[in-house]
């Protein structure tokens, strides 16, 4: 009998064991592979089976399989269970579909399906098998198969466990387990051939369909070249070959199931492989993104750093072009200050100040007590309107003021009339009137001590004090 064989990975679709209500008709066979996961759970009991005592089973038939009849008998003891299952008036599997045999399976709580053996051959009707199963706790159920080989339970369920005598605990099954869905695989007939050919042609067929062709080319062939072996031994005329033709075959199904567990455990690894390779490609793609978003916001920095030196370049050339150009207007300006003041000081003394050059006409230059310019200062001041007209730019204040002798009234009018004889002086001799203000200040601007007759000579005076223009911007 054959032992327990080890799932592959991801081998088949993921499903749940299903029981059809109806007849068995055509319709009925395609439904019972989708009846609703509800109706599995709500029928299909899952038993912990005692230590070391004996519990039936009975094995009820689907409505794809109404005559067929079961029992089982199952004994736990050392960590093994006893199985033994009877099965009667079953059909001949290819009656359902693309099988040769039907195969007894355990299920166990974490979904797994475990083939417990084959139960009949090619021909249905009577059959049974003793087997051990490593847990205490499962399910059993029938299903029509294409070989004997198979690792997972076929959507075709023709019967399963209900209790009889239990000695043990009643579960309902409450996960899924895997399914093998043969709905594209094409019935295949005996035509007098033994029934190990046609389950190695079913086994060869599924291992394609699972793609062995592609993942495991080399065990595929093995399995074909078997099969080749096995017919080629019962098409030959000698006896002895025939004989063998069925244990080839055997071995053709064999190899043709562990190519389908390898190629499907090849497709997990390579669509893992694939996702890991997906998934490198898109983290590279993001890195490599990144990068680029990080190189041009790095290009954009330098960018906005280089206009931003150009600008401050620009403005750091442009601040000493303008510091250079107002360095040499400064210059001009004083150079032609200084040429003004040199010029005017050889016809009337002249000073430079802060409120600009000061020209100044002291008292002698006027007839005593009055405002009347004597010669000498009208000569002083036609020289004077000479120099200044080559500056047209310039502004003058005349300003009049006295020493302290007299009323201060006096000293005022004073003061006023002869800066306003000045003034009259010049715009006769063509200096604009517009550019000139007079002011009269009395005694109240000494610039020495009226206590002493030279002080109050000096502070007897008018003064011409010349702004205006870029010419006198400024002080020297």
């Amino acid at each position: 009998m054959l032992g327990p064989i080890t799932r592959a990975a991801a081998a088949v679709a993921i499903g749940v064991l299903t029981v059809l209500p109806g007849l068995a008709t055509a319709q009925d066979l395609e439904r019972s592979r989708h009846i609703a996961s509800s109706d599995v759970l709500s029928q299909i009991s899952m038993f912990t089976f005692q230590e070391r005592r004996t519990s039936d089973l009975i094995l009820r038939a689907t409505p794809v399989l109404s005559a067929g009849r079961g029992e089982a008998e199952v004994r736990y003891q050392d960590g093994n269970a006893d199985i033994s299952a009877e099965v009667s008036r079953m059909p001949p599997p290819a009656s359902l579909g693309p099988f040769t045999t039907y195969v007894l399976w355990a299920l166990t709580p974490d979904g797994r399906a475990t083939n417990q053996g084959v139960l009949t051959g090619p021909d249905g009707g009577r059959g049974e098998v003793e087997t051990q199963h490593p847990t205490s706790q499962f399910a059993l159920i029938v299903t029509a198969e294409p070989h004997f080989a198979v690792s997972a339970p076929s959507t075709m369920v023709v019967m399963y466990n209900v209790p009889e005598r239990i000695r043990g605990v009643e579960t309902k099954i409450s996960s899924l387990f895997e399914r093998a869905d043969y709905a594209s695989l094409t019935p295949g007939d005996l035509n007098e051939r033994p029934v190990e050919i046609l389950q190695a042609e079913y086994s060869i067929e599924i291992a394609k369909a699972a793609g062995a062709e592609e993942f495991v080319p080399n065990m595929l062939y093995a399995a074909s070249a078997k099969l080749d072996a096995a017919l080629v031994a019962w098409n030959s005329s000698r006896r002895s070959d025939r004989r063998i033709a069925p244990g080839v075959a055997r071995e053709a199904v064999i190899a043709g199931e562990d190519a389908r567990r390898a190629a499907l455990v090849a497709r997990v690894e390579a669509d893992a492989k694939a996702e890991r390779e997906a998934a490198a490609a898109a983290a590279a793609a993001a890195e490599r993104e990144r990068a680029e978003a990080a190189a041009a916001a790095e290009r954009e920095r330098a960018e906005a750093a280089a206009a931003q030196a150009a600008l401050q370049a620009q403005a750091t050339a442009e601040e000493a072009a303008r510091l250079a150009a107002a360095q040499v207007a400064a210059r001009m300006r004083a150079e032609r200050r200084a040429e003004l003041l040199n010029r005017l000081s050889t016809v009337l003394p002249t000073r430079d100040t802060e409120r600009g050059l000061v020209s100044e006409i002291g008292g002698v230059q006027f007839a005593t007590g009055t405002a009347n310019l004597n010669p000498p200062a009208r000569e002083s001041l036609a020289r004077f309107s000479g120099i200044v007209a080559a500056y047209p730019e310039l502004r003058f204040r005349i300003e009049g003021h006295t020493d302290n002798v007299g009323a201060d009234g006096m000293n005022m009018d004073l003061s006023m009339r002869r800066a306003m004889s000045v003034r009259d002086y010049l715009t006769g001799l063509g200096v604009p009137a517009v550019h000139i203000e007079v002011q009269g200040f009395g005694p109240a601007r000494p610039v020495a001590d009226n206590a002493a007759a030279a002080g109050r000579a000096r502070n007897r005076r008018v003064e011409i004090v010349i702004s205006g223009g870029m010419l006198m911007a400024g002080t020297q």
